[in-house]
């Protein structure tokens, strides 16, 4: 029986440590588990907070844009209504019909000139905002790209 006693008894302390054992690498493993979580969700945070940032950056780009692209053509405006009224002075004024048939050609040829310049340079104006706005965009798409190959 002393023998039975002592096998079962080596047996149970056998059992003690291995389950002491198997505890403390359960708290190892849930340790290093909440460790890695932490960490990643650490990662996430700063993704979403740099995320955040560019995102703000590039809606403040394009309104800064939209606002150019608005007083570029409120200047055209006003070039135009002073052309207009330039031309309709120097037509009231006019003295004989080949005299106000010469201010009419020469306002419509100056007016088709600056509508050609005008709209090179406002779409100058769009591709700029648009690229200010787009090239985040694009090099951020090209960093994961590349990140994840």
């Amino acid at each position: 029986m002393t023998t039975t006693n002592a096998a079962i008894d080596n047996v149970v302390e056998h059992a003690n440590e291995t389950t002491k054992a198997a505890g403390e690498r359960v708290r190892e493993f849930a340790q290093i588990g909440v460790r890695k979580a932490t960490e990643s969700l650490d990662q996430i945070s700063k993704a979403a907070h740099t995320a955040s940032t560019e995102l703000n950056t590039q809606l403040t780009q394009a309104r800064d844009g939209a606002t150019r692209i608005s007083l570029k053509a409120l200047e055209v405006a006003k070039e135009d209504a002073d052309a207009g009224f330039a031309a309709m002075r120097d037509l009231v004024a006019a003295k004989t019909p080949i005299e106000a048939f010469d201010i009419t050609a020469k306002y419509w040829r100056g007016r088709l000139e600056a509508r050609i310049a005008q709209a090179q340079d406002l779409g100058a104006y769009m591709r700029k905002a648009a690229d200010d706005v787009v090239r985040p965009v694009q090099e951020r798409i090209e960093k994961f790209t590349k990140a994840a190959a």
